[in-house]
């Protein structure tokens, strides 16, 4: 049986993956929470509609603390098993009433965190880990106007570099940037972290404009459960490569321009 972690998984998006993930394909979910309650009453609602396989696991991915105890916990849970999946779900933006500081250091750095500790637990010969984006990410990267500045968005960023750009965007003092920011950064350290996990299937995806917590009052009209297409396909299909970024209908797309679902897939061919 596959084992995955799903963080921020109490709710939205997260929630709707882990049912579809224990009804459908037959997985063990780890549920990430970083609220005790919220998490049990989250898996406790997976076990009356999808299955039993699911169990608690406490981690707050902006508390570095938390995030290794929690490392702690599920290894010894493993023992010898390993996981087959991490899915970074967990993320903050502005409708959660959250400013620059606190969104780019959970939505960058807290995928960071838990994939510095829970590497070691994830199988190396056939894992695969998922960096939830968004189309937030391109839209920053297509706004910055030096090519200079914006070929460096499209390569992978070492955590320095990424740190550098974290200091410069919250120069900014732009709540909005620092969202669309985040995802863009965390696109780059996807793609590093593929280069330097040849092994594993790693990939950033965006899941659509879904009304969740995070969207409430902004338009956005998909459900959680319409948000989980692409997050399966680049968990169970076969893919061409490892760090690419994926539209929520499930094709390739570009990090330096929003594509919007039906249009073209990107042909990895950047015309700056």
């Amino acid at each position: 049986m596959k084992r995955i972690l799903v963080t921020g998984a109490n709710s939205g998006i997260g929630l709707a993956l882990t049912k579809q993930l224990v009804k459908d394909h037959g997985v063990f979910v780890y549920l990430g929470s970083r609220d005790v309650v919220r998490g049990q009453n989250a898996v406790d609602d997976v076990k009356k509609t999808a299955g039993e396989n699911v169990e608690l696991l406490n981690i707050d991915v902006s508390n570095e603390d938390s995030v290794r105890s929690a490392a702690e916990v599920l290894g010894s849970k493993l023992g010898s098993e390993k996981l087959y999946g991490l899915v970074n779900n967990a993320g903050t933006g502005i409708m959660h009433n959250t400013k620059a500081a606190e969104i780019l250091d959970t939505n960058t750095r807290g995928p960071r965190r838990v994939i510095n500790h829970f590497l070691p637990l994830i199988d190396e010969k056939c894992g695969r880990i998922v960096n939830v984006g968004s189309g937030g990410g391109p839209s920053f990267v297509s706004n910055i106007r030096n090519k200079k500045d914006k070929q460096r968005y499209l390569e992978p960023m070492s955590e320095s570099q990424i740190e550098d750009e974290i200091s410069k965007i919250l120069s900014t003092n732009d709540d909005y940037a620092a969202y669309s920011g985040s995802k863009a950064l965390l696109a780059c350290y996807t793609m590093e972290l593929a280069n330097n996990h040849p092994n594993l299937m790693i990939s950033i995806i965006t899941p659509g404009y879904i009304n969740t917590a995070m969207t409430k009052g902004a338009g956005a009209t998909k459900e959680p459960h319409e948000g989980t297409l692409c997050l399966k396909k680049v968990l169970f299909e076969d893919l061409p490569s490892s760090g690419w970024f994926w539209g929520s209908d499930g094709l390739r797309s570009p990090l330096h321009w929003m594509r919007n679902p039906g249009e073209p897939e990107f042909d990895g061919v950047v015309d700056l």
